[in-house]
């Protein structure tokens, strides 16, 4: 009979903590998008002003990637360790003709961000040699491919270039 009680102590305090850290994401977040409100974001995760450059040599690159957040992910590994950047739709990537091969050399520019999910690197701008491809806005939204694409056609070029989208 003791067991039974105390697997039944143990299974509430197991779920009372599981509760518990749930209401502390849910918490944060809250907080998030009213500090983001009231600075007048209308993104409550991604803030420009912490954003950071990463410069290493591509260890893998997913095109459709399962994990979360779901799309194109590419592993680079810089002097401090790998990081896993999200790069949005690998259709974007495509329509600036850009390939991203195991070995190559890389620079991006994005944050990372704490969701109820995890941690992730969100990337906004991919450099790779002179090209420079824009995948996240300034308040971190994905660019969208129908946007990229109505830019491209306006401008003639395939290049999509954002002219906020310079280094830091």
């Amino acid at each position: 009979m003791a067991v039974f009680v105390s697997a039944g102590w143990f299974a509430g305090a197991l779920l009372f903590a599981t509760a518990a850290q749930a209401q502390r994401s849910t918490q944060a977040t809250s907080a998030a998008i009213s500090k983001a409100n009231a600075e007048g974001r209308n993104h409550a995760l991604y803030d420009a002003t912490k954003e950071v450059s990463l410069q290493g040599t591509v260890a893998s690159f997913t095109e459709n990637s399962k994990q979360f957040p779901p799309g194109a992910h590419v592993v680079v590994q810089t002097s401090a360790g790998s990081v896993d950047a999200h790069l949005g739709d690998a259709r974007l990537l495509k329509l600036n003709d850009m390939t991203i091969a195991q070995g190559a050399s890389v620079r991006i520019i994005g944050e990372s961000v704490t969701t109820p999910q995890g941690t992730f690197f969100l990337a906004r701008l991919i450099q790779q040699g002179a090209q420079l491809v824009v995948v996240r806005n300034a308040q971190g939204f994905p660019v969208s491919l129908a946007a990229a694409k109505s830019a491209a056609k306006q401008n003639g070029a395939t290049s999509q270039v954002n002219s906020q989208g310079g280094a830091r």
